[in-house]
């Protein structure tokens, strides 16, 4: 099974993501000034490193597990990738509810809800992490593709 690649960039993905946790965190200090423009910057930077490890886990480990694997592998990959696909759309919205200038003046709540969905999507990325190499230990080994190749940069 071609597992240990898919684990490095599930590692890598979730490394960017916590590097962005860790940038957003100390500007929600209830004792702080509001830094909105960074915030701003910051959440917007989180959306696109989410989106893009979501794609990478739909492409690269449920869409193929749902293809190739058993039926129970396949049930347990549809539920992650269900559960994935909300966890997506629960944090688009929280970008959209916030990406509207009214952070400054509701700054208990946005801090509140900035401090859930960071957590929330912290315990969710540790817990796929542990579901998906499950996934793939399991002894009815599946046979996923190689990683894709990556594109070679235009030079310019």
């Amino acid at each position: 099974m071609v597992a240990g690649w898919i684990v490095q960039r599930f590692d890598d993905h979730h490394a960017r993501s916590v590097t962005l946790f860790r940038q957003m965190r100390p500007l929600l200090d209830p004792k702080g000034e509001a830094d909105l423009p960074a915030l701003a910057r910051i959440r917007w930077a989180l959306l696109r490193t989410l989106v893009e490890f979501q794609l990478f886990k739909h492409r690269d480990i449920f869409d193929p597990v749902i293809r190739l694997g058993t039926p129970s592998q396949q049930k347990q990959a549809r539920a992650l990738k269900e559960e994935c696909a909300q966890l997506g759309a629960d944090v688009r919205a929280f970008v959209t509810r916030w990406s509207n200038g009214s952070a400054g003046t509701a700054w208990a709540d946005h801090r509140r809800q900035t401090i859930a969905i960071l957590d929330r999507v912290e315990r969710g990325l540790i817990d796929q992490r542990r579901a998906i190499v499950m996934l793939l230990l399991d002894n009815r080994a599946i046979i996923l593709p190689a990683p894709p190749r990556a594109q070679p940069r235009a030079r310019g």
